[in-house]
């Protein structure tokens, strides 16, 4: 092994020098030295050289997802420039809060395929697992990073094995995936080389690594109480780490020691999901890592949960939770009403604290990280007619976690008959059949669209929208999906789409890109970065209704039904486009 080599020649050298140091009886002439070697220049040409990147090697297809469990085909980058996908990956909406945009980019980098071809500077493999580890996907990462084979790529020995590291286990820890260690010498893969050897009981190779790592000042003594833990299957604290390795981090999760809090700070959202999955962490290092992940979608409900009931509030703060929670940071706002409601014991109080946690989760843009918060307490409402006034906006908030049954006791207090109820009325009931349909939602749903491609001009708003732009996203996303409208039906939304209804609108260039992928199934990869593009991190809400409808109906011409739908439960559960110019 080319590594252990190098330590015994550098402990060699070690003793060499010791021993040069000593008086001789005599020196050694030097040796004489070759003459220089000419080497004839060529005479310049008058010749252009084109030089360009050539493309990084890639192994053969890995991935996760296939066609049994998701995946979107083994296909999908074998037409696209590999360029043009790598720039468009830089763009990917990967941390996002929006569940159907960050679950449709998890399985474009997790479907097992060939690498786009073509000249590029980097691995593909090497962007994929960085990308994946900068939206905090850690465990997928880890699972992905042991199944990849890349040769000849200076930056992808590093990231895979960090990614083995964050969310992986001992036995990929020193795998072939991480034979990098034997020949490297940066102080991280000695680390990791002294790991191996000593879980393998390879106690001389062990003690001959932390010599060298002595010699070369790269010993730390945190890393060698870690290691001695583990030999000894004890759990000393190892102080304060203020710069950890991926090692390190690893060491302190095989020992159950607390994470340190600077984690995020060193390996970005991957750091925050550890840090706030680690019931060691203390309560404000997870809240803090919770908020960086909560706007990147990388925390899932019930983990937001766990750390928000983790919090520590005052009985001030329980008694003025309406008002203490606006003045907190998100997170911890969100947290303390999530605790008071729980404490609460009329449904009347617990409604006006859900209200406020709805509310300032509309104001910082974050309604699907509130609607996760607040599941637990909206979802366990029995409803009663004096709440109907926070009707709307449970049953929004239900739905966009997937709470169907809960929304739906919501939109039973609405008066189907009432003017000031029907629109919205229905509206719900097309919202619940997306989000969970069954025959009586499906027959429920037929005739919510009925009654409102009927009163698609009427004066009445709804949830501060005209009644035309609800129409049209409703009556276009059913036609997108492929489900049943009459007659009178596509009439209507023909005519409602002629009005250009205000919301963005993909560009000229991604309508192009989109109409020369169509039906390709090499470009399907890259028909699918574009509309992901196009949404955005921030999700559909600001989108025009027939720009949602193109997007769903895009996805659905791609066999992706679930992931058109989930899109469209999206685009409508977030409806807020911005007015028109004028």
């Amino acid at each position: 092994m080319i590594g252990l080599r190098a330590e015994l020649a550098l402990a060699v050298g070690l003793f060499a020098s010791a021993a040069a140091a000593q008086p001789t009886a005599a020196s050694a002439p030097p040796a004489p030295q070759p003459p220089p070697v000419s080497i004839p220049h060529e005479p310049a040409r008058d010749t252009a050289i084109e030089v360009n990147t050539l493309s990084a090697p890639e192994g053969p297809p890995a991935g996760l997802l296939d066609s049994t469990n998701g995946g979107l085909g083994d296909d999908i980058w074998s037409g696209s420039a590999r360029g043009a996908i790598e720039e468009m990956l830089v763009r990917l909406p990967l941390a996002t809060p929006i569940r159907s945009v960050r679950s449709l980019s998890r399985r474009l980098l997790l479907t097992k395929s060939e690498a786009p071809t073509g000249p590029a500077p980097r691995a593909f493999q090497t962007v994929r697992l960085q990308a994946l580890l900068d939206a905090g996907f850690v465990s997928d990462t880890a699972k992905l990073a042991p199944l990849i084979e890349v040769k000849d790529a200076p930056e992808f020995p590093r990231v895979q094995a960090e990614a083995i590291l964050l969310g992986g286990t001992p036995a990929d820890a020193c795998g072939a995936a991480t034979e990098a260690r034997e020949t490297e010498g940066e102080r991280f893969w000695m680390q990791l080389r002294a790991y191996c050897y000593a879980t393998a009981g390879k106690s001389d190779l062990l003690e001959l690594t932390r010599g060298v790592m002595k010699a070369e000042g790269a010993a730390d003594k945190s890393f060698e109480i870690l290691l001695d833990d583990v030999l000894t299957h004890k759990a000393s604290s190892p102080g304060v780490l203020h710069d950890p390795t991926a090692v390190e981090v690893f060491l302190l999760r095989q020992l159950g020691l607390p994470l340190p809090a600077v984690l995020p700070a060193k390996f970005g959202l991957a750091g925050s999901v550890l840090v706030l999955r680690d019931v060691k962490s203390s309560p404000q290092a997870r809240a803090d890592a919770a908020t960086q992940a909560m706007h990147a979608g990388a925390a899932s409900t019930a983990e937001l949960g766990a750390v928000a009931d983790a919090q520590v509030f005052t009985p001030q703060q329980f008694a003025n939770a309406e008002t203490a929670a606006a003045g907190l940071p998100f997170f911890q706002g969100q947290a303390l009403i999530r605790q008071a409601v729980a404490r609460a014991s009329g449904d009347d109080e617990k409604a006006k604290l859900l209200a406020v946690a709805l509310r300032l989760g509309r104001q910082n843009a974050l309604l699907p990280v509130a609607a996760a918060m607040q599941a637990k307490g909206a979802a366990a409402f029995s409803p009663t007619t004096a709440l109907r006034p926070f009707a709307p906006a449970f049953a929004q908030a239900l739905l966009l976690v997937r709470e169907a049954d809960a929304a739906e006791r919501w939109r039973e207090l609405l008066d189907v008959n009432n003017t000031s109820d029907k629109i919205l009325a229905a509206t719900l009931a097309v919202q619940l059949n997306l989000v969970a349909p069954n025959p009586g939602r499906t027959a429920r749903a037929q005739e919510a669209l009925g009654v409102l491609s009927q009163n698609s001009l009427s004066p009445q708003p709804v949830g501060g929208f005209e009644a035309k732009e609800i129409a049209a996203l409703a009556l276009g996303l059913t036609d997108a999906l492929g489900e049943t409208l009459t007659v009178d039906m596509k009439a209507q939304l023909a005519n409602l789409v002629e009005h250009q209804l205000p919301g963005r609108r993909l560009s000229t260039a991604a309508l192009k890109r989109l109409a020369e992928t169509k039906d390709q199934s090499g470009l399907k990869g890259e028909a699918i970065l574009t509309l992901l593009d196009g949404i955005g991190p921030g999700g559909p809400g600001d989108l025009s209704p027939d720009t949602s409808a193109l997007i769903a109906r895009t996805l659905k011409n791609w066999a992706e039904t679930d992931a058109a739908r989930a899109f469209a439960i999206d685009a409508f559960l977030l409806y807020r486009p911005q007015p028109a110019p004028s």
